[in-house]
């Protein structure tokens, strides 16, 4: 059999990459996450919605509800997560509501809200 001289020429004649750019992976995924996020997000809301119906006509306190709502999410997710996953969610949600309640209470009652702190953050006032 004769041997086969190779080309030095490297020509990419009729190439079709397998895989996409990998900024354009990442766009897509960072796309999909956003969406899904938002999904979830409105679903869990409007779930959240729900649950808060059914507190007003049961025939108990309604704290007692929220309470429940509470302790079960927060036993889901710690069961569903690893340890250190689980603190870091719970410090940042506590940390978002806190935030939240402040916007609310500075917005419509400015009087509970002390901004008198050291740290300059205002903290509501229990």
């Amino acid at each position: 059999m004769p041997k086969m001289k190779k080309s030095k020429t490297k020509t990419k004649d009729n190439v079709v990459p397998f895989n996409k750019p990998k900024d354009m992976r990442a766009e897509e995924e960072a796309t999909l996450r956003q969406s899904e996020q938002d999904r979830l997000n409105e679903l869990l809301r409007e779930k959240c919605q729900e649950i808060e119906k059914i507190c007003n006509v049961a025939q108990i306190e309604n704290s007692w509800c929220m309470y429940a709502l509470v302790f079960h999410a927060k036993q889901t997710a710690a069961f569903a997560l690893h340890p250190s996953e689980y603190k870091i969610l719970d410090d940042c949600t506590t940390k978002e509501i806190l935030k939240n309640q402040r916007e609310y209470l500075q917005e419509r009652l400015p009087e509970f809200v002390n901004e008198d702190s050291e740290e300059n953050t205002n903290k509501v006032l229990h």
